[in-house]
């Protein structure tokens, strides 16, 4: 089995036994902008504590959870490492936090058909915007600044509700990062037109 096809297996587990989840990280902006190799995925799950020592329970046949979980560095929630048997390939498990952005992001979150059949829940692209410039200026990722101008670049300026997109992140203090992203995302457009 694939990567993708254990993280499918696992998300369909989750919708089997009521888990709410979102898939964000590189799988989400992918799915919004342009694709890129991952060698993880991120899941931010809302489980309450007791749900956390049953999910081993729960997980598709050749997912293992690794014995020790640690935190996620920007929202310092807890995380679970999950590996996929015979291969490199994390999906990563975030408790969903009290920060206010991220309890937005989650109730917006979208059922999508993120592959021929394989319908998940999504940020929307404005969450993924701003999730991503959070990461780009708090973890200095500048893959993650990429990703934002990719998203905003294939989607177009038109398609994403820049109020909701600058009140979080002048919130976050990345309203420059975004206007450069933006300009970015203009350049590039007009170098494929």
């Amino acid at each position: 089995m694939s990567a993708t096809d254990s993280l499918l297996a696992l998300l369909a587990a989750f919708d089997r036994h009521g888990i709410p989840y979102m898939l964000v990280g590189s799988y989400s902006s992918n799915f919004y902008g342009m694709p890129r190799m991952t060698k993880d995925a991120d899941v931010v799950v809302h489980l309450p504590s007791a749900g956390w020592a049953r999910l081993p329970d729960i997980l598709p046949e050749g997912i293992v959870m690794q014995d020790q979980m640690s935190f996620e560095m920007v929202t310092a929630t807890r995380r679970e490492i999950l590996q996929v048997s015979g291969s490199r390939f994390e999906i990563e498990l975030f408790r969903l936090s009290e920060d206010a952005h991220d309890r937005s992001r989650f109730e917006r979150r979208e059922r999508l058909e993120i592959f021929p059949g394989a319908w998940v829940c999504l940020p929307t692209p404005e969450d993924v915007v701003v999730q991503k410039l959070r990461w780009s200026e708090k973890a200095k990722r500048g893959k993650d600044f990429d990703d934002v101008v990719a998203v905003i670049a294939t989607l177009g300026p038109d398609r994403l509700d820049w109020d909701y997109v600058e009140r979080w992140c002048g919130e976050h203090g990345t309203r420059d990062l975004l206007g450069r992203a933006r300009v970015e995302a203009a350049d590039l457009s007009q170098a494929d037109d």
